[in-house]
């Protein structure tokens, strides 16, 4: 079947024409509590104009909306509707149960105040960005006294900003608290740190905050939590979000129980396409997406429900007006956010989204929206399924793919859903369907439709199928199923595969473990260029796991992963000119690499790096300063050992002139612990002795909410 794709600008299509005020009667009923949201999106700058925040604020609308709240979504604030902003706040936020400000846009601060810049903001001298700005605590202290319900605000700013050379202006945003009252604030990034506006439709962070919203279950701080690990997932590490704050109500998005499964459309239990996208799709505000399914299966059970839903009277919902005060006027949420003549020229062309060690080149990875009409030609190929879902790793796939933590999950179950009705024996469009309900964690009705595509050969789907097995994604850990999957899959040539097979064997997961047989796998895979498996094989030489340690070979081996961009080769192959294992020593040169890799994202680089720094070596000089900001940045991205290293640090007095810091000692000595790090637990006793017990017990409990905002 040919699909026909006039455009592959990735319009929200799927939304109703429907004020972002109210919300329809039928979705309304689902959620006992008052819900409220004002999303803000700002990109028309004149100076330094954003591609992604109306994107990015329509998403969030849209997936609030669904979630039973009243949402006010408004598009490019100006100077002159500040005031009418705050108004709205306050008229739509305070006595809500859950209340949320989303704000996207460029923001950046001053003597440590935050500021949040209208579009139209002067940029002639730091005095007029301040005085256009609006501050930050100026929006939250309207809500921080209220004392109904939870307050929410998330801020997806600290883009790239030019403003910030100017004197007294600086990037990011500082770390501030909360004040009174049950207020949460969440930070696309650290303090001081820079997001990422995304080079695709959405920013990494606004799609990592709407799939988790979406997930069934998940409180507050879970929700945040998994914010946190899906961004620095699709950053490689480089955007860490933080959260400050505390709330004592466990609040909810989105009741219900994640391992429950649609019943079969038969009543036999058989899990069919349309219960899957139906249990997507059944709080949707927009009669579209039920004239699709109508059309998509006419013979469902729930095909009489559906036509129902898809008769609702628009007409009868603009009747009830627009939000409209001043000069700021509310935006319906289906309607298209207005682009200037410069971002609708950019928005011919797509960035396809990736991340990691393995993420092509932008060259490549530029699309065109208007693809040759050529027969039997790409466009002919080419679905939205393939545009949302793709897998950069599937070596079948027909665009280059986005990185895990970068999938729009909401509007990509839709695309790939409808796609699957239309072609249903398309193992390309199995594969990816079954991608994103993995994503969203609905990990039965995965592996479902993996092993549709994997009884068709499709080896990404084996891929995946095995690595659920061997992790224990929705089912109980099985090596065997594991290795005989990634067998399968590796009989098809998929490279992948084939070192995960040769690490089966280096462990013995499924198999004996004779690591000599993995050699044999980690060599096929790397024969092919396959740069994790070459950087697998450096390891073995540097470890002497079934080859005899050589160190030389292993260097060699980590130059050439590097030259391929692995990450975790650049990190290895400046530890070894630190060291001179394999190498000539060349201190600056191995410190050089290890900032490279930080860079890139890598969580173990700047640990070594800061190590370095921390006594200087040589030509490197000591940098006590720069050193605590890589162990604490290796921390944020997940190296435990990290905590060790802060924790000896601050009781030493090492990042502080020979003063010590014990408090801040013991915080990093009990995160360490927690994460069973070598060492930690002495370490622990000690800074601990030479603290007082109510000392010590507020420290703990300081890390206790750091574990339950952040998680382990």
């Amino acid at each position: 079947m040919t699909h026909k794709i006039s455009s592959l600008r990735l319009r929200w299509t799927f939304l109703i024409p429907v004020v972002a005020l109210f919300l329809v009667a039928f979705s309304s009923a689902a959620y006992a509590e008052r819900r409220a949201a004002v999303v803000v999106g700002n990109g028309e700058y004149e100076f330094a104009p954003l591609a992604n925040p109306k994107n990015d604020s329509k998403l969030i609308a849209a997936t609030l909306t669904e979630l039973g709240f009243d949402v006010l979504l408004f598009y490019d604030v100006r100077k002159a509707a500040v005031d009418d902003l705050e108004g709205a706040i306050r008229a739509h936020l305070v006595g809500a149960d859950m209340a949320i400000l989303y704000y996207a846009g460029h923001a950046l601060q001053h003597e440590g105040r935050n500021l949040l810049l209208p579009v139209d903001v002067r940029t002639g001298s730091a005095k007029e960005v301040i005085d256009d700005a609006i501050a930050l605590n100026s929006l939250i202290d309207i809500v921080k006294d209220d004392p109904v319900g939870v307050k929410l605000v998330i801020l997806d700013a600290c883009r790239n900003n030019p403003l910030t050379a100017q004197k007294g202006l600086e990037e990011g945003l500082a770390n501030i608290e909360a004040g009174a009252g049950q207020v949460l604030i969440a930070f696309a990034t650290g303090a001081g740190e820079v997001a990422y506006d995304g080079t695709g439709v959405n920013s990494p962070y606004s799609s990592a905050l709407a799939n988790a919203l979406q997930q069934p279950g998940l409180d507050v701080y879970d929700t945040f939590r998994t914010v946190r690990g899906d961004v620095r997932v699709a950053t490689n590490g480089s955007q860490i979000p933080w959260i400050t704050g505390s709330i004592e109500t466990r609040f909810v998005f989105r009741p219900g129980d994640v391992k429950s499964a649609p019943e079969g459309s038969a009543g036999n239990g058989e899990l069919t396409l349309d219960r899957v996208l139906w249990h997507f799709i059944q709080d949707s505000p927009d009669p579209t997406d039920f004239e699709r399914f109508v059309k998509a299966f006419p013979t469902s059970q729930l095909a009489a429900e559906a036509l129902e839903r898809s008769k609702l009277q628009i007409a009868a919902l603009h009747e009830r007006g627009l939000f409209v005060t001043g000069a700021l006027a509310a935006t319906p949420i289906s309607t298209e956010a207005p682009l200037s003549a410069k971002t609708a020229a950019a928005g011919e062309e797509f960035v396809f989204q990736q991340a990691g060690e393995r993420a092509v080149s932008e060259t490549f990875r530029i699309w065109p929206r208007e693809m040759p009409a050529t027969v039997s030609g790409m466009k002919t190929l080419v679905t939205d399924c393939d545009l949302y879902a793709a897998d950069p790793n599937d070596p079948q796939r027909v665009v280059p793919g986005v990185t895990n933590g970068l999938v729009n999950v909401r509007d990509g179950l839709r695309a790939c859903g409808f796609a699957l009705a239309a072609n249903p024996t398309n193992a390309r469009l199995q594969y990816q369907f079954g991608r994103i309900l993995e994503i969203a964690r609905r990990y039965d009705w995965a592996e479902h439709f993996y092993e549709l595509a994997g009884e068709q050969q499709y080896s990404a789907a084996l891929v995946n199928l095995g690595y659920m097995a061997r992790v224990g994604l929705g089912r109980e850990v099985d090596y065997k199923r594991a290795f005989d999957l990634y067998m399968k899959a590796a009989s098809l040539g998929n490279l992948r595969a084939r070192t995960n097979v040769g690490a089966a064997y280096i462990r013995g997961q499924g198999v004996p473990k004779i690591p000599e047989e993995g050699i044999l796998w980690y060599k096929l895979a790397a024969s092919s260029g396959w740069s994790n498996a070459i950087n697998a094989l450096g390891d073995s030489f540097r470890r002497g796991t079934g080859v005899k340690k050589d160190d030389v070979e292993a260097t060699k081996l980590y130059a050439a992963a590097a030259d391929a961009g692995q990450i975790d080769a650049i990190s290895s192959l400046g530890r070894a000119y630190v060291s001179g294992q394999g190498v000539p020593k060349d201190v600056k040169r191995g410190l050089d690499l290890m900032l490279r890799a930080t860079e890139m994202g890598n969580q173990y680089a700047p640990l070594y790096a800061g190590r370095l720094l921390l006594k200087g070596d040589g030509k490197v000089s000591r940098d006590t300063k720069r050193a605590l900001s890589l162990f604490e940045l290796s921390a944020r991205r997940g190296f435990e050992d990290a905590y060790l290293e802060l924790a000896k640090g601050y009781a030493q007095g090492s990042f502080a002139r020979g003063k010590p810091d014990l408090r801040r000692a013991y915080f990093n000595a009990v995160l360490a612990t927690r994460f069973k790090v070598e060492g930690a637990e002495q370490t622990r006793t000690s800074i601990g002795e030479k603290l007082d017990d109510a000392t010590r017990e507020a420290v703990e409990g300081e890390v206790e909410l750091f574990v339950q905002q952040n998680g382990l």
